[in-house]
């Protein structure tokens, strides 16, 4: 089987960084809603990483 690769960033609204008594990771629907997005449409995460300014995020899919 043959795959296909998606590599896509979901940035951090900065909400966090205005007041640092927030949680850094606050948007935790816009990640949740974002990946549930591609998963509808056929793609598997396979790497997650949080970085400074979001999230770096990595799937996979079989190729048609």
């Amino acid at each position: 089987m043959q795959w296909e690769y998606l590599v896509v960033f979901i940035p951090d609204s900065r909400v966090a960084q205005a007041d640092p008594e927030t949680d850094s990771h606050l948007d935790a629907d816009t990640y949740t809603d974002k990946l549930s997005m591609y998963g509808e449409a056929g793609w598997e995460l396979v790497s997650f990483e949080w970085t400074a300014d979001g999230a770096k995020c990595a799937f996979k899919r079989p190729r048609k």
